[in-house]
């Protein structure tokens, strides 16, 4: 096998015992299993959870405390000793460790995206294994600038470092089909499509300890697809599944890479941008987009929501109210909500040849 990228994200619950505290034992094998891997020539990246769960270990904070501030002082305790227990694992292997800290408005800016994207591909040219991580410090949950889980944060990195492969290390063995009474079903092998079917199979809540569940993987995972990334969910308490798989072998769930790899830019939209509003479209501007390929004109929006200006992101919904997309506006909601307003009148037949609201280049279609 050719040298690949991989991008590892271990769970909250694998590095951790029932008791909550950290699993030593099975951060000594994890990072025993990057070693093994870079042994074989593949590059590797990290995204870790448990900051949270080993701060716990050391602090013990007021219950009444605030949600939020409580999880950033754990946070902050907890990732120092996380990131001292990863370096000194990894120094047993000879490998240094690099800390990550990112926020989701980090990916927001382009070129904090790929200054980002810049810093990452040179730690892993120079032989340094990043340790990804959300920074909780700063993250904000009340103005939804947060990823939300690292599941998705893993796509994100994985998309934006052109990874070849991503796998969720779980204490599950892969996607199960639906639990019935007699217990869990068995594992589902592949996913080429994610749909409603594939989503109906995953486990409602979320992970003890941690923010994601089966639902968020497999939602992740399918962006992964689209991006032309490999994706599996695996029991990440068998760190040698991953090896298996390297070795052409099948383990946990396979959600197999589209063979159409979108560019940097479509991913950055798709996996990046913030949208700052959202604009609703008719049936016609939807076919015309998904179908024809074609660029967003006025005539096709039938509502506008949010303040944003010029160049701003925008998501792209259909007349059901369904998102399809994301894109740049070249209209301020402002003077879109005039134009729109004007359509009615006698002398709107000069709309027609208006500049497009969302041009085709800067469109990314899910």
């Amino acid at each position: 096998m050719k040298p690949q990228r991989l991008v590892l994200k271990i769970g909250t619950n694998v590095l951790q015992r029932p008791n909550g505290k950290l699993d030593y034992n099975q951060i000594s094998e994890f990072t025993a299993l990057v070693a093994e891997i870079r042994s074989r020539h593949h590059e590797v990246l990290i995204i870790s959870s448990g900051a949270v769960g080993a701060g716990r270990e050391f602090c013990q904070l007021d219950t009444a405390e605030n949600p939020l501030i409580q999880k950033q002082i754990l946070a902050s305790v907890g990732q120092a000793r996380l990131m001292q227990i990863y370096t000194d694992f990894l120094r047993e292997h000879h490998h240094t460790a690099a800390q990550v800290l990112l926020t989701r408005a980090d990916f927001g800016n382009r070129a904090s995206y790929l200054n980002i994207r810049n810093t990452l591909t040179h730690l892993i040219k120079a032989g340094i294994v990043p340790i990804v991580n959300e920074n909780d410090v700063v993250a904000t949950e009340e103005l939804t600038l947060n990823f939300g889980d690292n599941d998705w944060l893993a796509v994100y990195v994985a998309a934006l470092v052109d990874a070849n492969r991503l796998f969720y290390l779980t204490i599950a063995p892969g996607l199960l089909k639906s639990a019935s009474k007699k217990g869990p079903g068995e594992v589902i092998p592949e996913v080429r499509e994610l749909n409603q079917e594939v989503l109906d199979h995953c486990f409602p809540d979320k992970s003890i300890g941690g923010r994601g569940g089966m639902e968020s993987k497999a939602r992740a995972a399918g962006l992964a697809m689209n991006f032309g990334i490999d994706c599996y969910i695996l029991d990440g308490k068998d760190p040698t599944s991953v090896l298996e798989i390297l070795s052409g072998k099948k383990r946990g769930t396979h959600f197999i890479a589209s063979k159409k790899k979108p560019a940097s830019y479509q991913k950055w939209l798709a996996a990046g941008a913030l949208s700052q509003g959202r604009l609703k479209i008719d049936s016609g501007a939807e076919e015309a987009l998904t179908l024809h390929k074609k660029s967003l004109l006025i005539q096709g929006i039938i509502e506008v929501e949010g303040d944003f200006e010029n160049r701003d992101m925008v998501e792209l919904c259909n007349d059901k109210g369904e998102r399809i997309g994301v894109g740049r506006c070249r209209i301020s909601s402002e003077e879109l909500r005039k134009i729109i307003g004007q359509q009615k009148l006698p002398n709107a037949e000069k709309l027609r040849n208006h500049k497009p609201v969302v041009h085709r280049d800067h469109l990314y279609l899910e």
